[in-house]
């Protein structure tokens, strides 16, 4: 239940779980299932339950970048190539965790499952069934496809849609029933999906009908997390939060920032035995007897751990903090998923008998719900290899991962990555949105329809960082194309999706009914579109890797059980633990995350806190 600060004097938590986002929430359900555990969520943001601007999906989009929803993080500007993205995450109860996935409080609502062939879990093809996963490879046994489809089914239930079912049909989702996350399908699609396919087989991209098989080489429909009964968000609060929220042995603080985990030594390990935060200007500490959870998110759970003094040396002391464990993998080994597209103005407004909806008209919409753009969303989405492609670029990308000098925790995720281009595992994605993919050009008509073909990079080359520069600063640098390659797989994309607007029936009848205007037909060579891109890149908000889950050795900041390397009782549980970036988008990633790292909590958790429960508390009050 929500409570203030009075409401957690004189007692010590067995729990404390620093953010109250999508995996946190899932935590937090779980681990106060038993009512002699006593949980307590710390949220930087405020709760923004039934808030009616997140609930209605697209709405979401015209609070981004208002402090009261969203951190607005900005990066550093790119060197390399003079790039300023933006990364946005949003606050409150429910909010992104990293990237999230978009996240679950302000994001577009695709819901997906990571393909099991790709660098998210399995390492090579399903066939080959003593392959290791992609994860488990990399040092972190029990990490596998199977157990985050049985996580996924935790999560997640289907409601079959009554509209267009000869389009939003997928087979196999009959086990998902009777949990918390509604998975739908948008009761408005823009209709122009069954082309769209149709263009992708023409360029041998298959037509799948069950993504969530994991098998995901080819063109399918993707869910969005919409309850069609409600037409409102399905999301880590009202989902899992709301349901259990008069629980009496869960407390939870909003607008509560947390500033560090408080530790101690014991039997040589570093020990959480409080968590410090701010709340109305004022500083507080809560105190904890069992375990310490950051679900802060990919940037603000790395930058919590230097602020307690857990990081690299070095950057912990020209930032000014004491080092109290020697962790240099902390805040490295940033992926992000990145994206942009090619717009085209429609000349037809049809396809076939049927309009194409577009969110041209967002704006003359917003006092309807179930038949106006506020309920149009992306459906159609093509994971690809990079083969498809480009054969060429492919060769070569693939010769350079076996041959360029790397640091060894770089090199073994390399060699995964090298193996998944030679088996043509899928990299990339295509998807058909019903709008325009950048800020509108000049000479932009907003009385016409348009169209993109949206295109994304799953599996970067590049490694960024994130750091604190001093106690009140940090440095988002996601170090975009530092690896060439990555620009030069953009530039084919463009290509490609070129090429796609003009093979029918997508590209309609005569010369065509998708006139590009953005970059535009002034832009042709591969310097150009280069150019163009690194204009027009975004983030994903699928951000990754800042506390990865690796060996020590390869830079690694937790272990496969989220435990901090060199911690008694600290973890971590988001999205910064991936070690080697998923080929999807992340939210189911997300949930299935958090509920399989519940059984990592309970793993010797019961015995840690008998023996050590007397010296922590003793240790507080002597402090």
């Amino acid at each position: 239940m929500l409570t203030s600060v009075d409401g957690i004097k004189g007692q010590v938590f067995d729990y404390i779980i620093i953010g109250g986002g999508t995996t946190g929430l899932v935590l937090v359900t779980r681990l106060s299932e038993n009512p002699s555990t006593l949980v307590l969520v710390l949220e930087a943001g405020s709760a923004h339950i039934d808030d009616a601007n997140l609930l209605i999906p697209q709405q979401c989009w015209l609070f981004v970048g208002k402090p009261e929803y969203d951190w607005s993080f900005k990066t550093v500007t790119q060197r390399k190539h003079n790039i300023t993205p933006k990364t946005e995450y949003s606050l409150g109860l429910g909010g992104k965790d990293s990237e999230a996935v978009p996240q679950s409080t302000i994001s577009s609502g695709i819901s997906q499952r990571a393909n099991k062939l790709k660098a998210s879990f399995i390492c090579l093809h399903q066939h080959l069934l003593n392959t290791p996963t992609a994860w488990g490879a990399l040092g972190n046994d029990g990490w596998t496809w199977e157990k985050f489809q049985a996580y996924s089914k935790k999560s997640e239930r289907f409601v079959e849609p009554n509209h267009n079912t000869d389009v939003l049909t997928i087979m196999n989702l009959a086990q998902l029933i009777s949990r918390p996350i509604v998975t739908s399908f948008p009761p408005l699609i823009s209709n122009l999906e069954a082309d769209f396919r149709k263009a992708m087989e023409a360029h041998n991209v298959p037509n799948i009908q069950d993504a969530f098989s994991g098998e995901i080489r080819g063109t399918s429909p993707s869910l969005s997390n919409l309850d069609p009964s409600t037409h409102h968000r399905s999301y880590a609060t009202n989902m899992y939060y709301q349901p259990v929220a008069g629980r009496t042995n869960l407390k939870v603080i909003v607008d509560a920032y947390v500033t560090e985990i408080i530790t101690t030594k014991v039997n040589g390990l570093t020990t959480a035995i409080g968590v410090k935060f701010v709340k109305s200007d004022n500083t507080y500490t809560a105190n904890v007897a069992g375990e310490v959870c950051l679900t802060a998110g990919t940037i603000m759970s790395p930058k919590i751990l230097e602020l307690s003094g857990i990081g690299d040396p070095a950057v912990l002391r020209r930032a000014g903090i004491d080092v109290k464990l020697d962790l240099p993998g902390v805040g490295m080994n940033v992926l992000e998923h990145l994206y942009t597209g090619v717009t085209f103005e429609l000349t037809d407004h049809f396809a076939g008998e049927q309009e194409v909806n577009t969110f041209d008209s967002l704006a003359t919409n917003l006092g309807k719900q179930k038949e106006s753009t506020l309920n149009l969303n992306t459906v159609d989405i093509a994971f690809v290899a990079l083969a498809d492609i480009s054969p060429e670029l492919n060769a070569k990308v693939t010769a350079s991962l076996q041959t360029e000098e790397k640091d060894a925790g770089l090199a073994a995720q390399y060699k995964i990555q090298a193996e998944h281009l030679r088996e043509k595992v899928p990299s990339l994605e295509i998807l058909l949105a019903p709008g325009p993919a950048n800020p509108p050009p000049q000479g932009w008509d907003a009385s016409k329809k348009h169209v993109s073909l949206c295109f994304a990079t799953n599996c970067p080359l590049s490694r960024g960082t994130i750091h604190v520069t001093s106690k009140d600063s940090l440095a988002i640098d996601p170090h975009v194309y530092e690896n060439r390659f990555d620009l030069d797989t953009m530039v084919e994309l463009v290509k490609y999706c070129r090429r796609l607007a003009q093979t029918p029936p997508l590209k309609g009848e005569g010369e065509g009914r998708l006139i590009e205007i953005h970059p535009g037909p002034d832009c042709q060579d591969d310097a150009a579109i280069a150019e163009w891109i690194c204009n027009n890149v975004n983030t994903t908000f699928h951000t990754a890797g800042s506390c990865s889950m690796l060996p020590k050795e390869l830079n690694g900041v937790v272990d496969p059980q989220l435990k901090v390397w060199g911690t008694h009782n600290i973890r971590v549980a988001d999205l910064s633990i991936i070690p080697l970036h998923v080929g999807s988008h992340t939210q189911s990633v997300a949930y299935a995350l958090a509920e399989q790292g519940l059984l990592q909590f309970f793993l010797k958790l019961l015995a840690l806190i008998v023996v050590l429960a007397a010296d922590i508390i003793k240790a507080s009050h002597e402090k």
